[in-house]
């Protein structure tokens, strides 16, 4: 047996002396470099079985696979017009016979070193189309000289015994090594999928059944009745296969979707019970293990408003992909998606909102898709993605979807009433009404299926407006009369379950694969690299927002200017006077309610308003609550002390106040930031902007009440004096007190008119550090009790 023989490389069905044919699409590996092979090539060719290039040495033709194996060939006329066209020096059928008689039957003349074609030649000839991995077709070519034939049996006792032919040892040490070719050839493929949003991923079938979702009544039956929202609702969505749900309005579409995707879970009145798997592996949707892997595009676009659709999509691909990944794939990943989106003239416009002109809502319908479609996820869901959207924009982006599902995943979407060349374009189609499924298969047999039960579909009628018609306007038990809601007839096996410490499959059962061919770190980015994106957004939205940051600025600015000129003056006149201590003593609590009032309320709505993008962000592993809040700790941090400084600088010299400066910077400063702590803690426990401004009162009222300014603190009722430990305002005052009218003017009578005052509103100069102790640890409390509150809220979603 040959060495060709024992690695599979001969077929017995070719004839001796017959040209070989040309392989399907060039044939062979990209880069193999045309002649004999080396005896490395042949050992790896029968490990891994793969289909080699075997190029004509005087023809440069690949060789095509034999009539008889799939895929066919070209006719023996052709073979014999190719013969009968090859160079009479020693190509075609001549190189071929002569190949077969073996080295020691060479025609006359012909001497050993040409049984090869010439390097040189070769390179010149087709370097370039074999670099692409694909084989050049040049019959005749004048660097012919001896066929070589990795089949037919003649060919490859040949080229086994003519290893060590002299002629063609250069050849043969030509060969690259390849083992090299194949680690460099996988890596630039590994580095083409990095950047390909639509590179292959490793396929599921998603499936469900016996989902269902109630609504208990209420206390008052009359009013709020039990509702059967799904009744044991089933379906499937097939690999590589694009799944729309439709229905009527209020027949289940998003609940449904929701479920799926993990976004409603059983609580309070609403009981959900659901059999989801994934290849038969069950999964729990509301696990944030596996809603981190879902790929969720609700119907309300939430992206932040200030940044553009290139530095969203952009954003989202750097915090969810590997660390490995590189800035260079980054952009081509970026680019390749605004592409495919149609959005290249909008790229660098900002996203826009209410306040804000920006892109239109179909550009960010579109961008929204792109954040989630970057990162190549297993599942894909969208809530009526084609919303706000023309028919061309809703066929791209269709055609955007069908490509992800190409690439293995799983892409299901609800879609009210499309146009039927949409409509034609899905794979498979879930119809539900009332709750219930009316029709679930692939889309190609809806009119039979209609047409089956007596609904048939029109002639030159849009199947989607015919079936919409059919479920609104036929009533529910005639539809159930003529079999339009079939019953869950599929076999199911016992569902496989990914068990804990599983490292073999992630929590939804997709296979996990180490990479064999380039080190590579398929962490996700590290906690600093999640701070920094975030912080550069956060500084990118304050920037951008110009009328939000002038009117902050504006409005400190203005009410500064004017408590400094009511005021002018006072911190200089004589304590000895009652009225001055008074007009004193007012000027600094004013400066101090206004830096509390100025920088709590903007901190108090900044979380209901960015919620929306929080939640998005946070359920599919952007970053982690501590990242976020770790931001936006930064950015306020540095917005308050800015503010501050502001305020100080005209308030001081205008009032003249005796302090050290920069003393009443750090005061003022300690107490703005523990006053946004109380802000943001609020913040985080409410929903939504309107809710938050009615819970300010709140937040002001009770710092002012028990400050001990408008009261004495004596004279509050004891079981209510523990409050006023609570308020940051109140250890506020008695540091700024403390350094203000330590040393007052105006001779002994002044200091007395001081002390009194000091002690009317609880101050005790020796307790100086104990007042900075608990301001500070009221900041830390707060933020870390918010942080608590905003991690619990980021699973609810509804």
């Amino acid at each position: 047996m040959t060495i060709a023989d024992e690695f599979g490389l001969t077929d017995s069905s070719s004839e001796s002396g017959e040209q070989q044919q040309q392989l399907p699409n060039g044939g062979g590996r990209p880069g193999m470099s045309t002649g004999r092979p080396s005896a490395r090539e042949i050992y790896e060719a029968g490990l891994n079985r793969q289909s080699h290039r075997n190029v004509n040495a005087g023809n440069n033709t690949n060789v095509r696979r034999d009539p008889s194996q799939r895929g066919g060939g070209p006719s023996r006329a052709a073979s014999q017009r190719a013969r009968s066209t090859s160079n009479p020096r020693g190509g075609g059928r001549g190189g071929q016979q002569q190949m077969q008689r073996g080295p020691s039957s060479r025609r006359p003349g012909q001497s050993p070193a040409r049984g090869g074609a010439s390097m040189r030649q070769q390179q010149n000839g087709a370097g370039s189309s074999r670099r692409a991995g694909m084989g050049s077709n040049v019959e005749g070519h004048p660097s012919a000289r001896r066929g070589t034939s990795y089949r037919g049996s003649g060919g490859a006792a040949d080229l086994e015994a003519g290893f060590h032919n002299e002629g063609n040892t250069s050849m043969v040490n030509r060969v690259p090594n390849s083992a090299a070719m194949r680690k460099s050839m996988s890596r630039r493929s590994s580095m083409d999928r990095a950047d390909d949003p639509f590179a292959e991923r490793e396929g599921k079938t998603l499936t469900w059944r016996n989902i269902n979702m109630t609504l208990e009544a209420g206390r008052n039956e009359e009013k709020n009745p039990a509702k059967q929202l799904l009744t044991d609702v089933w379906g499937e969505v097939p690999q590589k296969e694009i799944t729309a749900i439709m229905g009527p309005s209020g027949a289940g579409k998003t609940s449904l979707l929701n479920i799926l995707a993990g976004r409603a879970r059983s609580r309070g009145r609403l009981t959900i019970s659901s059999d989801v798997r994934l290849n038969n592996f069950e999964v729990d949707p509301t696990k944030l293990s596996v809603r981190k892997q879902i790929a969720f595009v609700a119907q309300d676009d939430s992206l932040q408003v200030t940044s553009t659709p290139r530095e969203a999509i952009r954003f989202s691909a750097k915090l969810r992909l590997p660390r490995s990944t590189t800035d260079r794939d980054l952009d081509r990943l970026t680019r390749r998606m605004i592409k495919e989106l149609g959005l290249e003239h909008c790229a660098d416009t900002m996203v826009g909102g209410a306040l804000i002109k920006g892109i239109s809502g179909g550009e960010r319908k579109r961008t929204s898709v792109g954040v989630e479609l970057v990162t190549k996820p297993a599942l894909v869901f969208l809530d009526e993605p084609t919303s706000g959207l023309d028919s061309f924009s809703a066929i791209q982006l269709v055609k955007s979807l069908k490509k992800v599902a190409n690439a293995g995943s799983s892409v299901l979407f609800t879609i009210h009433q499309p146009a039927s060349e949409i409509f034609n374009s899905f794979d498979h189609l879930i119809l539900l009404n009332k709750g219930r499924v009316m029709y679930e298969g692939e889309v190609r047999d809806v009119p039979t299926f209609f047409a089956d039960r007596g609904q048939p579909v029109p002639r030159l009628y849009n199947p989607s407006d015919w079936i919409m018609s059919v479920a609104q306007r036929v009533p529910v038990e005639e539809l159930d009369a003529a079999g339009f809601f079939p019953q869950d007839n599929r076999r199911m096996i016992e569902a496989f379950h990914v068990e804990e410490g599983d490292r073999g499959h992630d929590s939804l059962g997709i296979t996990r694969r180490e990479s064999k061919i380039a080190e590579t770190d398929s962490r996700p980015v590290s906690m600093l690299t999640e701070i920094g994106m975030l912080f550069s957004r956060e500084i990118k939205n304050l920037t951008r927002d110009k009328a939000a940051l002038g009117a902050r600025l504006g409005l400190t600015t203005f009410l500064s200017i004017l408590i400094g000129l009511i005021f002018q003056g006072v911190g200089a006149t004589d304590s000895s006077v009652q009225v001055n201590l008074q007009s004193h003593f007012g000027a600094l609590i004013m400066v101090l309610m206004m830096s509390m009032f100025g920088t709590a309320q903007p901190a108090l709505l900044a979380f209901p308003d960015e919620r929306p993008v929080f939640l998005r962000e946070y359920s599919t592993d952007h970053y982690s609550v501590v990242s976020y809040f770790c931001a936006r700790l930064t950015m306020e941090a540095f917005v308050t002390f800015f503010q501050i400084l502001l305020q100080c600088i005209i308030t001081y010299f205008l009032i003249e106040f005796t302090m050290d400066f920069f003393l009443m910077v750090g005061v003022i400063y300690a107490l703005a930031m523990a006053s946004t702590a109380y802000a943001v803690l609020l913040g985080c426990a409410v929903e939504e902007p309107k809710l938050g401004q009615e819970m300010l009162p709140l937040l002001f009222v009770p710092q002012m009440l028990f400050a001990g300014f408008f009261v004495a603190p004596e004279l509050i009722p004891s079981w209510l004096s523990w409050a006023q430990y609570l308020c940051s305002l109140t250890y506020g005052v008695r540091i700024i007190s403390i350094a203000e009218f330590d040393e007052c003017s105006g001779g002994l009578q002044g200091q007395q008119n001081c002390d009194r005052m000091l002690e009317n509103i609880g101050v005790n100069e020796d307790e100086s550090w104990w007042y900075w102790l608990v301001l500070i640890c009221i900041f830390v409390v707060a933020r870390i009790g918010a942080l608590f509150v905003l991690k619990r809220k980021a699973t609810k979603f509804f």
